[in-house]
């Protein structure tokens, strides 16, 4: 029986948290935790979700919704209802201060009380005289002062208003009456945050006195440390590379979220393209980032350095669907920086002759050769069922089998890969950074040498899909030199197509940018002179060499402004689009000025002038001959 399955269905993005599901956590304190959806309590297969120095689970967070706020327990995660924020409510500490005081009452006429009921409870008693005796104090300074010794009621009492303010503040640890013995007490005896902030505001000697805006950070800054809340949030794009932006800027060459939006915007990044990417400077976070916003649909080619990526966890946060991953290729550098020579020989090395004089790719035929879904082997059965006798610990083991069958099903191997990057060069195209004049000069050779620029030729008895197709768009975020990585990618980018560079510093762009508009290539003379000649040619166009500026303001009912920390810098990005070497062109040559000029005219408007002029004297003259006429007649 065949099903059908939609496949709109592998891109759709679960509105709730699955198992197994990368996700992050937002505090009111612009902390950001990355964390997983661990379907069990304690594995050691997965890494443990630390906040403040403790280790929680994550396995009761399955099946909440994104946008979902989490109170921090003492050990555990604990879910809030839909519609409470980061921050409590004033209103509720207000209410909870109430609570206590009621709860005074009753527990002196003798009721029963739990041991962090009541603790709370004789902490916030130690303070109620204190509190009642300021209250009074402060009712009397309000109220008119009366005279008791029956004067003349004719004469008026002003009242004297009192002024609120900060100035008798004096920070000297003594408006607290809890010490921190006592404070601990509660925390050891897993007393809810906000009775904790609510004892913490009744036994303050100075709160009343304080201005509402100094109550406010007061209440804040007491339910940050005791009553910590978080907020689970999908990973996205974005919110990746500011969570990676905000832990450690350095790391990712200072990439900010609007920059990336800028880089993948002027990338023409979208469904149906074939990407390369080099982001060896920023984590892999450009990558991701083409990925998600491709939607399986198209390819991604990533190089990386070194034996396998470095970044794939970054890469791995992201959730990615089947298809997703399907459309991501990892290529080495070696595949386009390396020599041709040693190409050819691992080629020869992975392509085996059969019997039958047929070339295989020895890594396909092993890959053809597996069947899914595969039955266990004897001494695998036998060990799920004698010897492994918990079924949380079968349940891992079948998963990691599954998982790691995908990968041997999905992965492509060397060869198709060396196939695909292959396809994408135009071997026609060589372009040398070295410049014969002066450093911001480069020369090219077109036409010349193809085997050393790196082009692979495989047998076609090797069955391996030819993609002859070059790419839509390239971006490069690296620490290398911007100028020569570019001009050895230019060839794996089609004509007319857009090229992104990001880089921290302005200066290695500025040196690039001065090497695309002053570039020359070899040309032989025409009238059989052996000495070259240096020709200049521009090989991109619409250069822009841009700085993006992003700023953060505090949006609140008279206190609107900037914050007073913000970066500095977000990177700086070349952006052009690339001319086609044979055809391409952004000067006019002197035969097509001539044919404008004689179209037009020799200079600019003459022979529109005279035209109009032509056509008026058609007409019968001007505006005097024509009243002359009319009244003739």
């Amino acid at each position: 029986m065949s099903s059908t399955v939609d496949p709109n269905t592998f891109l759709d993005q679960p509105p709730n948290l699955r198992a197994n599901d990368y996700f992050l956590l937002h505090f009111a304190d612009n902390r950001q935790i990355f964390a997983q959806a661990v379907p069990y309590k304690r594995s050691k297969s997965f890494p443990p979700c630390k906040i403040n120095k403790r280790t929680y689970s994550t396995h009761n967070l399955i099946g909440l919704p994104y946008g979902t706020v989490l109170e921090v327990g003492r050990d555990e995660l604990i879910p809030l209802p839909e519609g409470e924020d980061l921050l409590p409510d004033e209103s509720d500490i207000t209410q909870m201060i109430e609570q206590q005081q009621q709860s005074t009452v009753t527990a002196v006429d003798g009721s029963k009380k739990n041991d962090s009921d009541a603790a709370a409870v004789d902490l916030a008693a130690a303070a109620k005289t204190d509190d009642t005796a300021t209250s009074a104090a402060t009712k009397e300074e309000e109220e008119p002062t009366k005279d008791n010794d029956n004067e003349s009621n004719t004469e008026t009492t002003v009242p004297s208003k009192k002024i609120i303010d900060n100035r008798n503040l004096i920070d000297d640890n003594t408006s607290q009456t809890l010490t921190q013995t006592q404070v601990h007490t509660l925390l050891s005896t897993q007393t809810p945050g906000s009775t904790i902030v609510a004892a913490l505001i009744s036994n303050s000697s100075t709160f009343s006195s304080k201005t509402a805006f100094s109550q406010a950070k007061y209440v804040k800054r007491k339910q940050l440390k005791y009553q910590p809340r978080c907020r689970i949030v999908r990973i996205t794009p974005s919110t990746l590379c500011s969570a990676m932006h905000l832990r450690d800027a350095r790391k990712i060459c200072n990439l900010r979220e609007d920059t990336l939006g800028q880089v993948l915007s002027n990338a023409n990044v979208c469904a149906g393209q074939r990407v390369l990417v080099v982001d060896t400077a920023v984590q892999g976070i450009i990558t991701a980032s083409c990925v998600r916003r491709m939607g399986g649909y198209g390819s991604v080619l990533s190089l990386y350095c070194g034996q396998q990526p470095g970044y794939l966890d970054v890469v791995n946060r992201m959730n990615f669907t089947v298809m997703e991953k399907q459309a991501l290729k990892w290529i080495a550098f070696g595949e386009v920086f390396g020599d041709y020579d040693e190409k050819k020989r691992q080629t020869e090395r992975l392509l085996k002759e059969e019997e039958s004089g047929e070339i295989v790719d020895v890594e396909k035929r092993d890959r053809d050769l597996i069947e899914w879904p595969a039955s266990l082997q004897p001494h695998t059965r036998r060990y799920l069922t004698e010897d492994v006798k918990n079924e949380k610990k079968v349940s891992e083991f079948l998963s990691k089998r599954s998982a790691r069958f995908t990968r041997k099903l999905t992965r492509n191997t060397m060869l198709e890969l060396r196939e695909l990057v292959d396809g994408c060069r135009d071997v026609e195209e060589n372009y040398n950074a070295a410049g014969p004049t002066s450093s911001t000069t480069a020369s090219a050779t077109v036409g010349e040498n193809k085997e050393d620029a790196g082009a692979m030729v495989i047998d076609d008895n090797t069955d391996i899909p030819q993609d002859v197709r070059q790419c839509d768009s390239l971006i490069i975020a690296t620490k290398y030199d911007p100028t020569a990585t570019l001009l050895r990618l230019l060839p794996y980018l089609a004509p007319s197509c857009p090229f992104v560079i990001y880089h921290e510093f302005l200066e290695p762009l500025l040196e690039t940018f001065r090497t695309l508009q002053n570039y020359y290539v070899v040309e032989n003379q025409e009238d059989g002179n052996e000495v070259p000649m240096m020709r200049r040619r521009n090989i991109a166009i619409n250069l822009r060499l841009t700085d993006t500026w992003f700023r953060e303001f505090q949006v609140l009912e008279g206190r609107t402004h900037p914050n007073m920390s913000i970066s500095q810098n977000g990177g700086y990005i070349l952006l052009g689009t690339k001319l086609c070497p044979k055809t391409g062109t952004n000067e006019m040559d002197e035969q097509k000025v001539r044919e404008i000029r004689a179209r037009v005219g020799g200079r600019r408007g003459t022979r529109r002038k005279n035209v109009s002029a032509k056509r008026k004297n058609e007409s019968g003259g001007g505006g005097k001959d024509n009243e002359k006429r009319a009244k003739e007649s």
